[in-house]
């Protein structure tokens, strides 16, 4: 009620750890040691910073039957390099219990404004966590997407941010394909069908060759039989 009525009012857990000690301990009329256990509870959740950009990988422009993605980059302020969060402060839960992020990418154009586009669940307690909401560009124009980061350990911590992005007709932007210079010589190369069929027509033409030169020397050989025989002497009669 306290953080409530303070001005401004702090309603949410991560308004109140993105406060100072000092000023947290303005905010609660608390004991000593009951502020110790608040600034241990703070220090243990810390605070955590989201970030989220949307694009198409390799593109400058987003067209209407591209596969888009939404980056999510989640950053534990608290933790120092190579650290991960340990469990929730949940001392009456029976085990251990870490924390689950679910992240829901809204369609906020939708008539009914709960169409969900994509979501993912996060089991990663590292201190710097990426994922990646991919989904099809279906209307172009002017899309508006809302992220809902949720956490399922505490109260308080969601986050949300509003993502807008234009994207292009298939009609009112041409795509170039970037073609390397070696695609372009493999285009001058025969295929493997057109070497076979070089390889057979070679054939061919070696065995039409050799009957034609077999027709020769055959027919060369019977013109000398011929020319033998009109050449042989005769015996006189007797």
């Amino acid at each position: 009620e306290l953080c409530r009525n303070a001005s401004p009012p702090v309603t949410t857990l991560a308004e109140f750890l993105a406060k100072g000690a000092d000023e947290r301990k303005a905010l609660v009329q608390m004991t000593g040691e009951e502020l110790l256990d608040v600034e241990a509870f703070c220090s243990h959740v810390g605070e955590r910073v989201v970030k989220a950009s949307i694009g198409v990988e390799d593109e400058n422009e987003i067209v209407v039957g591209d596969v888009a993605e939404v980056t999510v980059q989640m950053f534990w302020k608290h933790l120092a390099k190579g650290e991960a969060q340990g469990p929730a402060n949940a001392p009456l839960f029976p085990g251990a219990k870490f924390e689950e992020w679910w992240l829901f990418l809204v369609d906020a154009g939708a008539r009914d404004s709960t169409r969900i586009v994509h979501f993912e669940r996060v089991l990663d307690t590292n201190r710097l966590i990426e994922e990646k909401l991919r989904f099809q560009v279906t209307k172009a124009g002017e899309n508006k997407l809302v992220l809902h980061a949720m956490c399922d350990a505490y109260a308080g911590l969601d986050h949300k941010i509003e993502l807008t992005f234009t994207a292009y007709a298939e009609d009112e932007f041409e795509r170039k394909m970037p073609v390397h210079q070696e695609d372009e010589d493999l285009d001058l190369q025969p295929t493997l069908f057109q070497q076979w069929m070089g390889d057979l027509r070679g054939d061919e033409s070696e065995e039409e060759e050799e009957d034609g030169d077999g027709a020769e020397l055959d027919e060369s050989a019977d013109g000398a039989d011929r020319k033998g025989k009109a050449s042989k002497p005769t015996s006189p009669a007797k």
